[in-house]
């Protein structure tokens, strides 16, 4: 029989003319399903068969439920953009504050900026380096140490300014933050695509493990 892709559910805001393409694609590129739930819903039944779930930029308030279900069920999470602020607020970190220094002019030509990716974190070992770092920067708003929650470890901050680009949960299997955009795959080094290649991996674990607790029940 043909293998199930492993679905993951990716959290969509179409205001303001933003959509969740760059998120589809790169999850559809790691191998992966996608299940796309708009941020209207409230319904969290909606991550019924998910093994992982993608907190994309221009995410709302009412992620904040799924991202709480998926939490509870040590699900694997990918926030990126603004869905590592919802990630930092949802576990007790401050608001992000204005950082104007790191959205373009022109949206449609991103800033580069160079991060360091701390030498030991999960995302260092997904990709398979630690180390300095060429990133896209399109947004207006960051946090800082002081803006960041206790119960999540800094793995990745920018050197001009110490704006955190990257969030690790010490309490789950698989929770990742990242202030870029790696969806966008032509702005980032080619070796994040891992970051989309574990997640979709991890979820079938995730998968996998809760159908073996299900039938032995």
């Amino acid at each position: 029989m043909p293998q199930t892709l492993p679905i993951i559910a990716v959290l969509a805001n179409d205001r303001n003319g933003h959509s969740p393409e760059p998120s589809i694609r790169a999850i559809e590129q790691a191998g992966g399903g996608v299940r796309v739930i708009a941020s209207i819903v409230s319904d969290t039944g909606a991550l019924g068969s998910v093994g992982g779930l993608l907190l994309p930029d221009y995410n709302s308030g009412e992620d904040a439920i799924f991202l709480q279900a998926a939490l509870a069920m040590d699900m694997p999470v990918l926030a990126t953009g603004g869905g590592m602020h919802a990630l930092n607020r949802h576990f007790g970190g401050g608001n992000a504050l204005d950082a104007p220094a790191h959205f373009p002019e022109d949206e449609a030509e991103p800033l580069q900026h160079q991060i360091y990716l701390s030498p030991g974190s999960k995302m260092a070992a997904i990709i398979g380096s630690a180390g300095m770092f060429r990133v896209n920067s399109r947004h207006h708003e960051g946090i800082r140490e002081p803006q960041r929650a206790e119960r999540l470890m800094t793995i990745a901050y920018q050197l001009d300014d110490g704006v955190i680009e990257g969030l690790e949960s010490k309490e789950h299997s698989w929770v990742i933050g990242v202030q870029f955009q790696p969806e966008r795959s032509e702005e980032v080094p080619a070796s994040f695509n891992n970051l989309f290649l574990g997640l979709v991996e991890r979820a079938q674990d995730f998968i996998e493990n809760n159908d073996t607790r299900s039938t032995s029940r």
